[in-house]
């Protein structure tokens, strides 16, 4: 029979050997797929921020990092998945990167000037394009130890934002038309907001026609979900023009301010018919993380104004 002091013993050397053997397997996993015979290196993973886009299917990466000091492109890929991304190793030199991943970002999306980090730009082929979502993320590393290994985990956001518009107490057959009069031409995924958040709207804005396919259910009217550039920058509100027309082909028109739009933000205005007014403030409830319902209290915009 063991003594206590040959237990304990028996203890302490199992212990150790359970920290060799996990050290070797960490060493093991960061030196799976390095380049040569080179040790260590940078591996990239994607994740998704919002736990509503778990389970979409990638099968497009884009990937860039640059030195964060100067702006200046080290490497550029182009995967067919996400485990591809994760595969790689970079081999890097001591230095501080930036790392933006993009996914899914095919047609109608575009992007130009990937040469420089303060010129990365993405965009819309055409404001009402409302195509399925695309994906980025950014990540800040320091490579200290260019043999040791480093990973970052870049949280994939949407690109595009959404907007909904349900209005209550509509008469069978009314239709609806309209545009965003102010959305982004653009979105610059590595320039820091003031928050801290990586991606800013270039200034410069465009219309974006709002859905006329609209499912009426009851007596409320719904559009088809636009996905759409967020609000341009500069501006603090997103400004609306929506009419209403009639079975019997009677227009009413609105002006609409509301809250900005954001990346990945998804937005519901919710209206009644008959508290609608020409000109319209509406107001921000927040729903969950990502998502804000967007109402009408009664504030009357100035029109002259």
């Amino acid at each position: 029979m063991k003594t206590r002091q040959e237990m304990k013993a028996n203890m302490t050397f199992n212990i150790w050997l359970w920290v060799v053997l996990c050290v070797a397997c960490l060493v093991a996993s960061c030196d799976h797929d390095a380049h040569g015979d080179e040790p260590g290196g940078l591996s990239v993973s994607l994740a998704w921020a919002d736990d509503a886009d778990q389970g979409t299917v990638v099968n497009d990466v884009k990937l860039w990092i640059f030195n964060a000091d100067d702006g200046a492109l080290i490497e550029e890929k182009h995967y067919g998945s996400a485990q591809e991304v994760a595969s790689q190793r970079f081999h890097l030199a001591k230095g501080r990167y930036r790392v933006v991943a993009v996914a899914n970002l095919i047609e109608p999306f575009t992007t130009s000037g990937a040469t420089d980090m303060n010129q990365l730009l993405l965009g819309l082929s055409s404001p009402s394009a409302s195509p399925d979502h695309a994906y980025y993320g950014v990540t800040d590393i320091t490579i200290d130890k260019p043999d040791a290994c480093h990973a970052c985990k870049n949280e994939m956001r949407r690109v595009l934002a959404e907007l909904t518009i349900n209005i209550e107490g509509v008469a069978e057959g009314t239709t609806i038309r309209g545009k965003v009069l102010n959305v982004a031409t653009g979105f610059l995924p590595l320039k820091k907001n003031d928050d801290g958040t990586f991606g800013t709207t270039l200034p410069a804005k465009e219309e974006c026609e709002i859905p006329s396919e609209a499912a009426t259910q009851g007596n409320v009217l719904t559009t088809e979900t636009l996905r759409l550039m967020p609000t341009a920058n500069g501006w603090l509100t997103t400004r609306l023009f929506i009419q209403l027309v009639a079975q019997n082909g009677t227009v009413s028109s609105y002006d609409i301010e509301a809250p900005m739009m954001k990346t990945s933000g998804k937005y519901q205005i919710n209206l009644k018919l008959d508290e609608m007014k020409p000109y319209m403030y509406l107001t921000s409830t927040k729903i969950d993380d990502w998502t804000e319902g967007w109402v009408y209290r009664g504030e009357i915009l100035n029109p002259g104004n």
